[in-house]
């Protein structure tokens, strides 16, 4: 089995906006966040790559850069996004299903690559995959997804 890893950086913040939430969670807060994304596959094209690095990490990183870089990632229905919008209404909010832990945000960028892999740059399922996605959220603290 072939292995590669790419990386990008972005920098965004997030509030976990459930009562259960640490307090400190609570607060809007950002990080200079790490994503390492893993793929795999059991065999190499005839130019010896798995998948180009280019293609993948130009369309990873547009996506980082153009919707999720200086953003903040909130829990769909969270009151604090209809208040920033109602203030600065341009404001860079994605709303997710669940609450943005580094957990969920890991498992929500691992589901995107895969769609960028498959759906985007069409390299088929049984050629490569997305086995991993490592976010590390702060020096110490990291969280990974690798898919059901």
């Amino acid at each position: 089995m072939y292995r590669v890893e790419l990386s990008h950086n972005f920098e965004t913040a997030h509030r976990l906006g459930t009562e259960s939430s640490p307090p400190k969670c609570q607060s809007i807060h950002g990080h200079s966040w790490w994503v390492t994304v893993r793929l795999e596959g059991p065999r190499l094209d005839s130019d010896g790559i798995l998948v180009e690095f280019g293609a993948f990490k130009k369309a990873l990183r547009a996506w980082l850069d153009g919707e999720v870089d200086h953003a903040l990632l909130l829990k769909k229905g969270d009151p604090v996004a209809a208040a920033l919008r109602a203030v600065v209404p341009t404001m860079r909010i994605v709303e997710l299903d669940e609450n943005p832990t580094t957990e969920v945000i890991a498992a929500w960028i691992f589901h995107r690559c895969a769609e960028i892999l498959h759906n985007e740059l069409g390299v088929p399922r049984e050629t490569a995959k997305v086995v991993n996605v490592h976010v590390q959220e702060t020096r110490v603290n990291a969280a990974s997804y690798s898919g059901a």
